[in-house]
């Protein structure tokens, strides 16, 4: 049977959909690129004291960017599964035919990424919760509603079970990580990094499916069910809720990041994510699809889209290019620069893939890597060179 199901062309795409994931590339490396610059992320690794400044901008990383940047994109991913769904359902195809395959190939590059530069990669995650999310594609609306509590629920308990959102920090007995994670990305062999990592894959994806599953699922959903309704290609019509959907998410968002900070209770600080993280997501996709609806928003925000459009190839460089920068078989930064320098590069790599993203756009179709993923999903080669009406990347 032939293969009707093709790439999202550029005319059917929803514009603020890439603006929105152009924006949460930039919070996604505000937040990873502590990891690539010190072993915070590994068991046993206590903060030492910093300056004001970098005290500083670590809690503003923690109050604005923790959380809230995955939080969008899995949002987006469950939305961009809707969408997917409807197209499939209007050309009278089966959502299985290609969506599974998808999937692995995502899960694929995933590894690739840990193994090779990442440890918290998320790609692993999603796809194996996609292939949950495929399951729920026929349940209702309701339905859909009471499993994002539960798992919003189960999100919060698992939190307390390990200590809260900072907890899972006590050593794991008779391995030190932090000093080999130190040796490994301090040292000037790439081939000791691949090693280490390698061998601590496994163990740090169940870490983090631990702590960012259950979320991620109930963001699906939720992402699921805007999809269904077409919100966001409606816009105009739901300006009201857009402005409610800010205010409201201010409202929990300050007071639950608040506690993410300042409490010492893992009770509190567990409730203060789980509430407070997707809160503020809400609040930012508000906010950038209310200046969506402007002309001058439209201007300001227009460059983040072709960041959006080249979301995967986008992610991957920037762990490249934090490897090098932070690894000893490149600049040699790892533990030299502080919270507030992080900051300071953060905004340097983004600003740079913001005109390398428009300019590859205006020579190719997709990203790289967007075309390969595309390519093997569809199970043919996709036009790459940019033509006249360029395609963009799938949701």
């Amino acid at each position: 049977m032939q293969n009707n199901m093709t790439p999202t062309a550029s005319a059917e795409r929803i514009h603020i959909l890439d603006i929105l994931r152009g924006f949460a590339i930039f919070g996604i490396l505000a937040v990873n690129i502590g990891g690539f610059a010190t072993p915070q992320f590994f068991p046993g690794y206590s903060i030492p004291a910093m300056p004001w400044y970098d005290n500083l901008a670590h809690n503003l990383m923690l109050f604005f960017a923790e959380g809230k940047f995955y939080s969008i994109f899995s949002f987006l991913f469950g939305l961009g599964f809707a969408v997917q769904l409807n197209r499939a359902q209007a050309k009278g195809r089966d959502i299985n035919s290609f969506y599974p395959r998808r999937l692995w190939i995502l899960f694929g590059f995933g590894i690739l990424h840990a193994l090779l530069f990442w440890l918290g990669d998320i790609l692993r995650l999603y796809a194996l919760l996609g292939f949950v999310l495929l399951a729920f594609r026929n349940h209702t609306s309701r339905t859909l509603l009471v499993w994002t509590g539960i798992f919003f629920a189960l999100s919060f308990f698992m939190l307390i079970l390990m200590g809260g959102p900072n907890g899972g920090n006590e050593p794991v007995p008779g391995i030190d990580l932090v000093s080999m994670a130190q040796q490994a990305y301090g040292g000037t062999s790439y081939l000791n990094i691949l090693i280490f990592q390698g061998l601590i894959i496994l163990p740090s994806f169940i870490i983090i499916a631990l702590i960012q599953g259950f979320s991620v699922m109930a963001l699906f959903l939720l992402g699921m069910l805007a999809g269904r309704s077409h919100f966001f290609e409606q816009l105009n019509e739901n300006r009201h809720r857009l402005k409610r959907a800010f205010v409201t998410g201010l409202l929990i968002g300050i007071p639950g990041n608040a506690l993410l900070i300042w409490a010492a209770n893992p009770l509190w600080t567990s409730l203060g994510f789980t509430l407070g993280a997707p809160a503020l997501a809400v609040t930012y996709i508000a906010a950038l699809s209310l200046a969506s609806l402007t002309q001058t928003g439209q201007k300001i925000l227009a460059p983040l889209a072709s960041v959006g459009r080249m979301a995967l190839t986008n992610y991957f460089l920037q762990s490249v290019l934090c490897s090098i920068l932070f690894s000893g078989y490149g600049a040699g930064l790892y533990e030299k620069i502080g919270a507030a320098g992080l900051w300071g590069i953060t905004f340097l790599i983004y600003l740079a893939q913001i005109p390398f993203s428009m300019w590859w756009l205006s020579k190719f179709q997709f990203g790289p890597l967007e075309w390969v993923w595309r390519s093997l999903t569809y199970k043919q080669r996709q036009p790459f060179i940019r033509a006249e009406n360029p395609t963009g990347n799938l949701l």
